[in-house]
């Protein structure tokens, strides 16, 4: 009887020992991890936080590779970015063509992934099929449309005289309205893919018994996809759509390969009039300060439709 409570007080300090070890334990693996970690972590901060605050502290200079002297002007880059007709055609031309893009590769993604659902046998083939598009590089992707869509030798004007449709090749890159339209047809061809994918693992993911409910209940086909897998796959869509959305609004490489940003700077997008303000006017502190709104623009729209997305 008098042994149980003595075997209980020499336990407490044998608890306490283990406990402190365990601590003990964490702390040194924690150290453990950041050293294996230091060296990525310093790769990083070397790639992306050193040019990130460089060019934020360029952004309130007049840094040029033509003048010897560098001075801080303070706010005068970005008040004549704000009164610079060509930044707001950058801008408006950049959510123009990258939220229809958006849009029409979502819809388009999502209706191939709901064939792919529907599919019993194939899916494999056709899936993979429509995925390689994915892996084209940008540049490829350019020079691809800039063929199939030239005046002289294009693919397209040369159907369409064929089919009696047109008399004479027509200049896509002459036109503004073309001009976006074959922009954004090629964003389209370019993102569908990966939306594609996305869609048909967020369509695996709805719980097959809801289905069948909803047809013994008497839905339809179109029914039960607006009802109830949409709704179930609403988050997932607004999530790559997003992504989307902030992958396009840096990608420069189509419209500078296509069409430079004519005619009269109808393709101008935000990425190229930075690109033009830094390596054609030499103008670093004025390309700096539309890098820093650039990144206000896409970090504001990534917040809102963050916390869009997070509603239930």
């Amino acid at each position: 009887m008098s042994d149980a409570p003595a075997l209980g007080i020499a336990s407490v300090p044998a608890a306490r020992r283990r406990l402190r070890r365990r601590r003990e334990a964490r702390v040194i693996s924690r150290a453990e991890s950041l050293v294996f970690m230091a060296p990525a972590l310093l790769l990083s901060a070397a790639l992306v936080l050193y040019p990130l605050l460089n060019g934020l502290r360029l952004a309130f200079t007049n840094a040029s590779p033509l003048s010897r002297r560098m001075r801080y002007v303070g706010l005068d880059n970005f008040t004549r970015l704000l009164t610079d007709d060509g930044f707001w055609t950058a801008v408006f031309n950049s959510i123009g063509l990258v939220t229809v893009s958006v849009g029409l590769g979502l819809v388009v993604g999502y209706l191939i992934a709901l064939v792919c659902d529907a599919m019993t046998s194939g899916v494999t083939i056709f899936r993979t099929a429509v995925f390689v598009v994915w892996v084209v590089p940008w540049i490829s992707v350019a020079i691809l449309f800039g063929w199939l869509f030239d005046a002289n030798y294009g693919l397209i004007n040369a159907i369409l005289q064929n089919l009696g449709l047109i008399d004479a090749p027509v200049n896509f890159l002459a036109d503004a309205t073309l001009a976006r339209m074959m922009l954004v047809l090629a964003y389209v061809w370019r993102m569908t893919p990966f939306m594609m994918i996305i869609s048909i693992a967020a369509l695996r993911g709805v719980p097959r018994e809801l289905r069948e409910a909803a047809s013994i209940d008497g839905a339809g086909y179109w029914q039960l996809q607006w009802s109830i897998v949409l709704p179930l796959v609403r988050p997932t869509l607004a999530t790559v759509a997003v992504l989307d959305v902030i992958r396009l609004m840096q990608e420069m490489t189509l419209p500078w390969v296509l069409t430079k940003g004519g005619p009269v700077n109808a393709t101008e997008v935000l990425s190229l009039y930075t690109y033009k303000l830094a390596f054609q006017r030499w103008d670093f502190g004025m390309a700096s300060a539309s890098g820093v709104l650039w990144l206000i623009l896409i970090g504001g729209f990534a917040f809102i439709a963050t916390r869009w997305t997070a509603r239930p």
